[in-house]
């Protein structure tokens, strides 16, 4: 059995700097990290940090790493998943990454002594989901596409849910169409080039003045927002936003200079937030299954983690669907 002395041995550095590493210690130098790091992968070192786990040698543990808990989404995402490791009586360790860069992620996962993980987290990189999968380590991702031994994804189908909404707002007479982007990752990816998709489909005019960035937040879409009004360009029929803060700091801004929604600029959101029905008008949007993607994903993880030898991932795609509030209307 391996042990940190052999890691420390390997790297050629103190057990302590090996400790430091692996529970992400911020004193240890770049160059020194990677090599432990590199020789924790080399002999597949992966220590349990839990020490009743570790002498009965029953791991029921499972990781949920996420990049954040702020909002909604995530307290939707947590519930259900800790809910279904109840049911099978597993424990749930939940870790949060922050600004941790991918190596770090990397060495919180495999030292975390997990049986298994579900990982929403933009920042690991695939050079290291690489050297995740090398460990064997059973794995759902929820932010991306990938299949392999070991590892699966159950995403949210955003090119159905953005297809949905625009396909919506054409029938509704909308031609000219804003889009407000979020932060750099998967789902803004994958639901801007839907947007861009359906865009060409209907040969409408994509209008780079009235593409924004609100990064997934509403008082950063209401600036920009703000921002837009005040350059005078002209508004479009409607906008997509690409989540529901988003669209709540739309409407603010439109509604603070005298621009009426819906009745001047139809605006959509994406996710159903539990506060859009409330919002003044309600929220029409996209509703993300978040629940179902935690049980899920969840029961997948469990898949993996039963199979004895090589387990072949898959990639499962959740429909979204289509919530009409009074925030959309017909363009007369």
């Amino acid at each position: 059995m391996v042990t940190i002395k052999d890691v420390a041995k390997e790297s050629g550095v103190a057990i302590s700097t090996v400790s430091n590493v692996l529970n992400n210690v911020d004193i240890v130098s770049p160059e020194t990290r990677k090599k432990v790091l590199e020789a924790v992968e080399k002999l597949k070192y992966v220590p349990n940090m839990n020490a009743k786990i570790l002498k009965s040698n029953r791991k029921n543990t499972i990781g949920l790493f996420l990049s954040s808990i702020q909002g909604d989404y995530y307290r939707m995402l947590m519930q259900a998943v800790h809910l279904q490791c109840k049911l099978k009586n597993y424990l749930l360790n939940i870790y949060i990454s922050n600004e941790n860069t991918s190596e770090e992620i990397y060495g919180m996962i495999i030292s975390s002594g997990v049986e298994g993980a579900i990982v929403l987290n933009e920042r690991l990189s695939d050079e290291y989901i690489d050297r995740i999968a090398r460990t064997k380590l059973p794995i759902v991702f929820i932010d991306r596409e990938y299949a392999g031994d070991h590892m699966s994804s159950v995403i949210i189908d955003n090119g159905e849910g953005v297809t949905l909404a625009l396909e919506y707002l054409i029938k509704q007479g909308h031609r000219r169409i804003g889009y407000i982007h979020g932060i750099y990752n998967y789902d803004d990816k994958t639901r801007y080039q839907a947007f861009v998709n359906v865009m060409n489909k209907y040969s409408l005019p994509i209008d780079e003045s009235i593409i924004l960035r609100g990064y997934f937040e509403e008082t950063l879409a209401y600036s920009e927002m703000r921002v837009l009004l005040l350059k005078g360009i002209e508004l479009p029929d409607a906008f997509f936003c690409a989540n529901d803060e988003m669209a709540w700091g739309c409407i603010r801004a439109l509604k603070e200079v005298g621009v009426s929604v819906p009745d001047q600029v139809s605006v959509i959101g994406f996710d159903d937030h539990y506060s859009s029905k409330h919002y003044t008008p309600s929220v029409t949007t996209i509703k993300s299954p978040v629940t179902e993607l935690g049980n899920a994903s969840t029961n997948e993880l469990f898949r993996l983690i039963q199979q004895e030898g090589p387990v072949n991932g898959e990639i499962t795609r959740l429909s979204p669907s289509l919530v009409v509030r009074n925030s959309c209307k017909l363009k007369l």
